[in-house]
């Protein structure tokens, strides 16, 4: 894998165009009990919990060109210690349980370890409320945009008074708060959706502070977006193009 994902990198690198490390877990549905750390949980296949593997997996994507470089199997913490279904399934013994955000961590170190090229970092909700892995990312200078739950709280102004959800803060913008935006070509055409951004701060666990970008997508569903990024430097529409990349993962998953 280390070789396809370099070769992959490189072709990238040819291109002008801003490389995506897009990061995302898949799951697997089995009905057994005996396949390595196999057991009930959510199964983004099916869209609920039930018996099943769930791999964490990272992909670069550059426009419409994709490729998978790196596929984990997440552990559920009864697998650590389980001797007898650990010994069947031959994992060894200094693998323990790691959180999703934790794999996905790891999964980026050793990324930058292997020289794999890449402009930024792509991921969904379950990453992007982790506030260590945001930490590490901005401490090691790693451009990334990262989607939120809609609960997430946010301050203004590096005030400890001055938070809000999220959802409440967009329910007080108005119409002339968005800027309508082309993403990207799809097979209906031209990806529009409107975007809101205004910079926000985000505390973590130790009480540290985090100065991000707050990017709002509305699509014409009605479905509402939330993501934080680092990335003070670029426009609006650069952001939503960056954000509209995750996409291509559900390709990797599907070929």
């Amino acid at each position: 894998m280390d070789e396809v994902a370099l070769e992959s990198s490189m072709l990238f690198e040819n291109s002008k165009e801003p490389t995506a490390l897009l990061i995302d877990e898949v799951g697997f549905r089995k009905k057994g009990k005996m396949s390595a750390c196999v057991g009930r949980q959510y199964l983004g296949c099916i869209g609920k919990t039930d018996n099943g593997q769930v791999a964490v997996a990272a992909g670069l994507s550059q426009r419409r060109h994709y490729a998978p470089i790196d596929l984990r199997l997440f552990m559920p913490k009864e697998w650590e210690s389980d001797t007898i279904r650990r010994e069947k399934c031959n994992i060894p013994e200094d693998q323990k349980h790691s959180s999703k955000p934790e794999m996905a961590q790891k999964m980026i170190e050793q990324a930058l370890s292997k020289g794999i090229k890449f402009d930024f970092v792509n991921f969904d909700a379950l990453y992007g409320n982790a506030t260590f892995l945001l930490a590490y990312l901005v401490h090691n200078n790693i451009d990334f945009i990262g989607d939120i739950r809609s609960n997430h709280l946010v301050y203004f102004n590096h005030d400890i008074n001055e938070k809000c959800r999220v959802d409440k803060y967009v329910r007080n913008l108005s119409t002339e708060d968005f800027e309508q935006v082309n993403i990207r070509e799809s097979t209906k055409g031209m990806l529009k959706a409107r975007f809101h951004y205004a910079k926000v701060q985000v505390v973590t666990q130790n009480g540290k502070w985090l100065d991000f970008i707050l990017l709002v997508r509305k699509d014409a569903d009605g479905k509402t977006k939330y993501s934080l990024s680092n990335m003070e430097d670029d426009h609006i529409r650069d952001l939503a193009q960056k954000q509209g990349q995750r996409i291509f993962v559900e390709q990797i998953f599907k070929e």
